[in-house]
Parts: structure tokens; sequence; C-alpha cells
């Protein structure tokens, strides 16, 4: 069977927490992941030479984000929000949800009214999820700060939106093209105590409004900005989704240490300032494929997770029928002593892993992964039609092994295949066709 050498594997697309801050910190990282929190997933790095801090880190994060999700989540009929509501403004607003208000005033203001705590509208009901999110995250980042100072640097990804501090990160953009979870991004960024948050339609279909009158602007967008904090770097990158490119632009350039890059119908801008942020791209050309035109194979993998909310370790691949492994499209997971709990995959890498490189986004639904293969290998040469096998391995930290295969052929008609649940995974999708608009 083939194994894949060091040089080919670390061209590959697949994310695995490794490194988030650079070679300077190595083995002090320590990495957590989780699904179904805020409705999303969540990734978290630590860079501290004490374990011990690290996960005490850990359990803060997780407690705060329940103890103001309890606050500001308006799904929860016994949430202060939703009690806010229904005592019609005769309740005392505590100082977390205070803040919210008032963040949601301010911007409101700034924004001449396209921002709004009611985005359906005048008269609309409240929504802060927005907002409610992002200050979420600024308060459990400060939280760690405030109980950890001497912790050297930290990372926390909620569904996209970043808070990090200490050591500066790299940070992908992705693709509103093909916002794929194994996808080349768009840009990368390098940022030091700040937050990035990203917007647009392509995650989680038509939500975002123009508060003045509650209409969806006519052409998608999709924006990421870098700012001071979680709550700004929302707000503005919401706001350039719904009004025109000058106008959103004009007032992140107002805005002390804001930039951000908009794009739509194909056409990416940015701020002044975003250059000094921006890394130069490795994107790898497209390579020619004996595929049909504009055909590509999808892969959609809904990760469960177990009774703590972390998301299982696992891995997806692609193998020909004779069994030679053609192309690694995902690898997840984060305590290397656990790799080789994946057991087919240690052994085709050679124990062999990618660097990881957190990725702002559009907020995906908890536990949905989109991977896409366009008939390259690892090499990023075509691979001719036929019959391929699709794998996914996955593990739980402390739980079950699950692991499903399946055959699809790749030819010169659309082809599907649905590889069955698991106790870490829902059905996975494998479809093969054109690319979807």
């Amino acid at each position: 069977m083939h194994r894949i050498n060091r040089r080919s594997f670390l061209k590959l697309p697949a994310l695995l927490p490794l490194t988030a801050f650079g070679s300077a910190f190595g083995a002090s990282e320590h990495h957590f992941q989780y699904e179904n929190v805020l409705g999303t997933s969540l990734d978290m790095v630590v860079c501290t030479p004490h374990s011990h801090v690290a996960e005490d880190a850990c359990r803060l994060v997780m407690a705060e984000i329940d103890r103001l999700d309890s606050t500001l989540n308006t799904r929860k009929p016994g949430s202060e929000i939703s009690q806010l509501e229904n005592s019609k403004g005769t309740a005392r607003p505590s100082p977390d949800l205070q803040a919210v208000l008032n963040a949601y005033a301010q911007w409101e203001r700034r924004t001449e009214g396209v921002f709004s705590i009611r985005p359906g509208g005048p008269g609309a009901p409240r929504n802060v999820d927005a907002l409610g999110k992002a200050y979420i995250i600024d308060r459990a980042a400060a939280a760690v700060r405030e109980t950890w100072p001497s912790i050297d640097a930290f990372l926390l990804n909620v569904g996209g939106d970043i808070v990090v501090w200490g050591r500066s990160s790299e940070i992908a953009i992705a693709d509103p093209r093909a916002w794929y979870d194994n996808g080349e991004p768009i840009a990368t960024v390098n940022v030091r105590n700040a937050a990035v948050a990203t917007s647009g339609t392509y995650a989680r279909g038509d939500h975002l409004k123009d508060a003045r009158n509650g209409k969806s602007p006519s052409i998608p967008a999709a924006a990421t900005v870098v700012a001071r904090d979680a709550v700004t770097a929302n707000a503005l990158a919401t706001l350039l989704c719904v009004t025109t490119p000058d106008t959103g632009l004009r007032i992140v350039e107002s805005i002390p240490g804001a930039e951000a890059l908009h794009f739509a119908s194909g056409v990416m801008r940015r701020t002044s300032g975003f250059a000094i942020l921006e890394r130069p791209s490795a994107r790898q050309a497209t390579a020619a494929t004996n595929w049909p035109a504009g055909y590509q194979l999808t892969i959609t993998v809904p990760l469960t997770s177990g009774h703590s909310n972390k998301r299982p370790y696992a891995a997806v691949w692609v193998e020909d029928a004779s069994g030679k492994l053609v192309r690694i499209l995902a690898l997840w997971g984060n305590k290397s002593k656990y790799y080789p709990d994946l057991a087919t995959i240690w052994n085709l890498t050679h124990g062999i892993f990618s660097p990881y490189k957190s990725v702002t986004r559009a907020t995906r639904p908890a536990g949905k992964y989109d991977l896409v293969w366009q008939g390259t290998d690892d090499e990023n040469k075509p691979v001719p039609l036929g019959t391929y096998r699709i794998t996914i391995e996955t593990n739980q930290e402390h739980g079950s092994y699950a692991k499903q295969t399946g055959t699809i052929v790749i030819g010169d008609s659309p082809a599907s295949i649905t590889l069955p649940a698991t106790a870490n995974f829902d059905p996975v999708l494998v479809k093969y066709g054109p690319k979807q608009p």
C-alpha cells in the first residue's frame, strides 16, 4: 500500500491542530475542540508550559459561556433576555445584558439604523445573536487573561469568530465561493491582541438584513473584519454585508484599529490598512483534471459529540480501487497522544500531521463539516476516472471508535453514496457532480 511522504503530506489542505502561534511554543500549546457550543463549534488554544493551567482555562471559558448563554439566549424561555421581553420593559437588565443592549444602541446610531437589535425592521422581535455571541467570546477571553495573565498566548474561535491575545497568530479567511473545510483560503492575516469576525450568507443562507426595512441585500456579500474586540468586529462584518461597500468600508475606516476585506460579485475590496495584516498567499494553482468540466466530489460530515461535547478525532481520505492512497481530505484532533487511535490513517502517514491554521468564516451549524475533492492526488496531479473508495475514521478521546468506507464511481455522470451513521457521526453524504452555484 502506498505511504505518503512528509513533503507530499505537508502540501495538503487538511487541518489538524498542532500549532497556532508558531514553532516557538511547540509542546506548550494545548488544544480544545467542542461541538454544540452557542449553536456552533468551538476551538481553543492555550499556550502555557503547565497543562493544569490550560485545563483550568478551558473550564473557565466553558463556564463563562454557559453563564452568559443563560443571560443572552433568546431561544431559551428562562433566559434573562427572554424574561425581559416578556416583562414589557419593567425588569432591570443585569450588567451583562445592559452592555449588549448598549452595544446595539451604539452601532445603530453609528450605522444610521442599518445595524439594529431588530434586524427584521422596526417593530420586529429583538435578536442579539450577532453581538450576543461576540460579547460572550470577548468576556470568556478576558476572563482567562484576568485569571492567568502569565499565559503566553490564547486563541478562542467560536464558529469562525476569533479572539487572540499574547503571541500573534495567522488566521485564514474562508473563500466565500468555496468555503469547504479543506478549501484554500481567500486570504490570510496575522493578528495579535485582536478579534476577527466574518459574516456572509454562504453557510446559513439568507439571514442578514438591513434593519431600516428588514430586507436582504440584492447582491450577496461576505466580509471579514479585524478589530480590537469581537463585538466591534462582528458589528462591522455584518454591516458590510447589508450596505454598499463604499458606505461600509468608510465606516470601518473611521473605527480605530479596524480593518476589513469585502467580497461581492467576484470583487475583493480592502480598507487602507488591511494589506499590513495580510500575508502572501500560498494558494496552489488550479490543476488540470481528467474529470468532466466543473465536476467535483463533496463530502458532508455531520460529526456528533459525546457527553462532554468534545469533537471526535476524525480523518477522511480517498483511495483508488487497488487500495492506493490518493488524497487525504481532512485530519482533526487536539492531543497528539490520541492520534495513533486513528490507526488506519496513522499507519498510512507514518504519524506525520499537518500544521493547524485557525479559520474565520461565516458561522457554521454545530458539527457540520463540508469537504471537497477536485480530482487531484496528494501531489496535485490529476487522477483518472474510475472507482474510488472514501473512508472516514473517527475516535472519541475517551469513547468509541468508528469507521465507514464506501465506493463511488467517478465518471461522466453524477453519482452519490451515503456512508451509514455511527456513534461518532450521522450519515455522511458523498456526492459527485457539477459544482453547485
